[in-house]
């Protein structure tokens, strides 16, 4: 298994396929969310249209079997967006390398910290990298139950 880099087409397909498949609102290549925790007072910002995007996909057998997105929301803060690992290709530190990338371009971009908001399904494979979660549980268009996790990268530079 390898990581590559995958267009935002590439990355679009699997999540509309596999993640988000009964979503309304159209995916697109950022989201315009901010962390409510610290800095931003707004809950949304289109600004952060303005920082690039990248996508990261893990390969096996020449098929994608695990994809993350990330981008800035601001100056120090990056979102990590959009991780799914294949079914059977899980327990196989798909996403541990899928979050080390992203983490990576994140630390490259100047970030001192990196925040999502999984599913409560998702969150043990966010725990055991080391993100906190903050708040509480919320209903978002893709899930009943959302947390807020956040990773200081301040101590991994």
């Amino acid at each position: 298994m390898k990581i590559i880099r995958i267009t935002f087409d590439q990355i679009k397909n699997i999540w509309s396929e596999h993640l988000w498949p009964n979503r309304q609102s159209p995916i697109e290549t950022h989201s315009a969310m901010t962390w409510p925790f610290e800095g931003n007072p707004n809950e949304y910002d289109m600004n952060v249209f303005d920082y690039p995007a990248s996508f990261f996909g893990v390969i096996s057998d020449y098929k994608i079997v695990g994809v993350n997105s990330g981008h800035k929301t601001s100056d120090s803060q990056y979102r990590s967006r959009g991780i799914w690992v294949d079914p059977e290709h899980r327990r196989k530190g798909i996403s541990q390398m899928l979050f080390e990338t992203t983490i990576d371009q994140a630390i490259g971009e100047g970030c001192r910290m990196i925040w999502s908001i999984p599913r409560k399904t998702a969150l043990p494979a966010y725990t055991k990298f080391g993100f906190q979660t903050v708040g509480d549980y919320i209903k978002t268009e893709t899930s009943d139950a959302n947390i807020y996790v956040s990773l200081n990268l301040d101590n991994l530079t």
